[in-house]
């Protein structure tokens, strides 16, 4: 089987769904691919459904959809939950190929109400782009920068934007100034820097107060010099805070590490506060394997499936590789909760290569929860019983008769 063959099984099962069901369960296919991070799938249901039923319903959907409720994995947190509002957001500007533009302070339902007079998902994205880039430029104008990163932009953005922005971020690294006092920096003024945020978010910084030590790490990742004062009474400039409200919720969760906050917004630029998280909670476990420490890791990794950043599924491969049974199972059914095909790898090289029993059973599993919503499951098993490599060929055999068992309609 090809790959290109795995997605028309999924187009078709789309294709047939979407004829035959009602509103409320076409709005919930829209839902389920939004809080399961979905997007190939979702821009698949959105063709679908303005082919069959017109822009003008797609749309309404997509409204609709923001108040319909997901199924949650089973966690720490509730069984199902409504599109986390930074998670539908990044969706909605990926649809629309204006990825790097969330910040702009508009909300969801304004910018769908904005485009309930446009004639098709490509007349959208053209107006989308001139509003979004359009009060971009005049935001980044006013001095606020922050969360625009250029390395996410989509490429249809403007080079004026990106311009404006890096101009706009240049000039903040060479003004900025951090007190320090009492042997400790005050780094709060580089979170409300895009540079500073990216690099304190990339280290696990916590909190506005660093020692010398941790200084100088941050120094060596921003890679810029930094005005140091010792005198408070010299700092005159107010921070600027973002335009869009809900991005000051987000920026305060990161400073704080406030993991409840940021499952709740669920935004893919969290996982860096994430990934420190979880590795320190890991760390904290296996100098101190006391059932708290163990729950402590569960929550770090509960916020990862819930978020579904793809930078995770990297993450929870390399847990898996653990000597630790919980650590190393804990991160594979984790894996199972992350519909992309570089999960199915992931999951497929740990069940070819491992002769425990109990990693064999969860990998299984995992694999058999993944190839629900992702079709390139059974390419994935099929290039790695071609291989010869696998130790473990008769359970991916069993994996794949019953996947085909199954059959292709990945919505019952």
């Amino acid at each position: 089987m090809k790959k290109e063959d795995s997605r028309k099984e999924i187009l078709e099962s789309v294709r047939q769904y979407v004829q035959q069901s009602e509103e409320k369960q076409r709005i919930q296919l829209i839902t389920d691919a939004i809080g399961e991070r979905r997007q190939r799938d979702l821009l698949d249901i959105i063709s679908e459904i303005e082919q069959d039923k017109g822009w003008k319903e797609v749309i309404d959907h997509l409204s609709k959809a923001q108040n319909y409720q997901y199924k949650l994995p089973i966690g720490s947190g509730p069984s199902k939950s409504k599109p986390e509002e930074l998670k539908f957001r990044e969706s909605l500007f990926s649809l629309l190929t204006c990825s790097g533009l969330e910040p702009v302070p508009i909300s969801n339902e304004d910018l769908l109400n904005h485009l309930r007079t446009t004639d098709s998902l490509i007349d959208a994205s053209n107006i989308a782009h001139d509003l979004l880039e359009s009060l971009a430029i005049r935001q980044v104008q006013s001095g606020d920068s922050l969360f625009f990163d250029v390395n996410m932009f989509d490429n249809s953005l403007s080079t004026t934007l990106i311009d404006t922005i890096e101009q706009n971020q240049q000039i903040k690294n060479q003004t900025i100034s951090l007190l320090y006092i009492d042997e400790e920096y005050d780094v709060l003024p580089l979170w409300y820097c895009e540079t500073g945020r990216q690099g304190l978010s990339s280290i696990g910084i916590k909190g506005r107060y660093i020692n010398s030590e941790q200084f100088e790490l941050v120094l060596s990742v921003i890679q810029a010099s930094i005005n140091v004062i010792e005198d408070k009474s010299t700092i005159n400039e107010p921070l600027s805070t973002p335009s869009n409200k809900t991005y000051q919720k987000l920026l305060i969760s990161m400073i704080d590490h406030n993991v409840d906050d940021l499952c709740m917004l669920s935004s893919s630029l969290s996982y860096p506060i994430i990934e420190a998280i979880v590795k320190e909670s890991l760390d904290h476990y296996e100098r101190e394997q006391t059932s708290q420490r163990y729950r402590d890791f569960l929550a770090g990794i509960y916020a990862h499936v819930r978020i579904r950043s793809i930078e995770s599924v990297s993450l929870m491969e390399q847990f898996a590789q653990s000597d630790n049974p919980r650590i190393a199972t804990t991160a594979i059914t984790a894996l199972g909760n992350f519909y992309h095909e570089s999960a199915a790898s992931a999951l497929v090289d740990i069940l070819c290569k491992t002769k425990n029993k109990e990693i064999t059973e969860i990998a299984n599993n995992a694999i058999l929860n993944v190839s629900k919503r992702c079709p390139e499951t059974k390419y994935v098993i099929n290039c790695a019983l071609e291989s010869n490599s696998c130790m473990q060929n008769k359970y991916l055999k069993r994996l794949r008769k019953e996947i085909i068992k199954r059959g292709t309609n990945y919505y019952k």
